[in-house]
């Protein structure tokens, strides 16, 4: 649509999900999949800029996202969704995988949006992810018939409290590849300048690449500042570009930051460790089972994206993984990961046959809050 000013607007929902903030749309107020569809949110989010200031992203990756959200005319869905990744510093979206933060506002903006009715108190809703081909089962707090703001969870990461929504990600292996082990290696290596890295490639949720630490001269407990440097972002996007080669995602490693800047993510893993965190809290050894940091569209994460920490938790039950090698062991589906800006829990689900291990479901809990709802605008560039 274009308003009086000669500017194109969408009409939009911007909520807060987990640690992350996004655009959500119906698919009538974009234009169907394509070139322009990507012009539009390009601009809309003030790509490419490093801060974003034209438009209405934060400058980073996990302020710079799109959910498309829909009627599912599935019999086992009741909600379908589309995310796209928006670039921050590169004019590109990423359509190849998930969000688990912002899955979590996918349940709150279907019930503002009237997609589905509200039953008190609490609704049930069955999410099918276009991206990955797979199914959420979401449970959604309700209070006066509408999506619950206020409660008792806290997520670091988000200042406050808020109500809790659970989502459970089911049967999440080989979410873009098709294999749990997309490589059918546990362990591999790979090798960047003349240097080879030890690297876990698992896809749960999302596909991640996992190595240690130490093989960067890094001790696990750096906060973003301390790892935003340009050589040891680019020396991380080399690796991630070789496991992009290697999983058939770009023909050349080197087209990976632009073609793929989202997929697979890229963590560092260490043991449990005590650390100090961006907010002046303290994460306690005790406290978690694995210490890792996560770079997203090549951004040290300010916190942990999910679907890399569903990743990651899960990693930690297949024996010879990097993951496994430094997570404590745990009798509950629990894995606690500490990550800059304190932790986060995951329940996983698994069951072993024939010493093959299955990821049943994982579980994550987060909140979510309505920021804004109205007209976004961009520069119309008619055809």
């Amino acid at each position: 649509m274009v308003d009086q000013s000669g500017q194109g607007y969408v009409r939009g929902t911007l909520i807060r999900g987990g640690t992350s903030r996004g655009l959500y749309v119906t698919p009538d107020r974009l234009p169907t999949a394509g070139e322009r569809r990507d012009e539009i949110l390009v601009e809309l989010f003030g790509t490419p800029d490093p801060l974003q200031i034209d438009g209405i992203g934060g400058g980073n990756s996990h302020t710079s996202k799109v959910m498309i959200v829909d009627e599912s005319d599935r019999p086992d869905a009741d909600i379908e969704y589309t995310f796209g990744q928006v670039g921050v510093e590169n004019a590109t979206v990423d359509w190849s995988g998930n969000c688990g933060n912002l899955t979590s506002g996918v349940g709150v903006f279907a019930l503002l949006s009237g997609l589905v009715g509200a039953e008190s108190p609490k609704t049930e809703l069955r999410l099918y992810n276009t991206n990955t081909d797979t199914y959420v089962d979401q449970v959604v707090p309700i209070t006066d018939g509408e999506p619950a703001v206020y409660g008792e969870y806290h997520v670091d990461g988000i200042p406050g409290t808020g109500a809790r929504i659970d989502s459970y990600f089911r049967d999440p292996s080989g979410s873009v590849t098709g294999r749990l082990l997309p490589t059918g290696e546990r362990r591999e290596t790979v090798t960047v300048d003349g240097e080879d890295y030890p690297v876990s490639i698992v896809d749960v949720a999302n596909p991640n690449v996992f190595l240690r630490a130490r093989d960067l001269g890094l001790d696990g407990t750096e906060l973003p500042d301390e790892l935003d440097d340009s050589d040891l972002l680019d020396r991380l996007e080399l690796i991630r570009g070789v496991a992009c080669e290697r999983l058939g995602l770009v023909d050349d490693r080197r087209d990976a930051v632009d073609e793929r800047p989202a997929i697979p993510q890229i963590a560092l893993v260490s043991g449990p460790q005590s650390f100090g965190t961006v907010s002046d809290g303290r994460v306690d050894d005790d406290d978690i089972d694995i210490t890792s940091r996560i770079v997203t569209t090549g951004t040290p994460h300010h916190s942990y994206a999910t679907t890399g920490a569903m990743c990651l938790a899960a990693a930690t039950r297949l024996d010879g993984t990097i993951p496994a090698e430094f997570a404590r062991g745990t009798d509950g589906p629990d894995v606690a990961i500490g990550h800059p800006k304190g932790t986060i829990t995951i329940g996983v689900e698994t069951t072993t046959r024939a010493g093959d291990t299955t990821v049943e479901r994982v579980r994550v809990g987060r909140t979510a809050r309505l920021l804004a709802d109205g007209r976004l605008f961009y520069r119309h560039n008619p055809e």
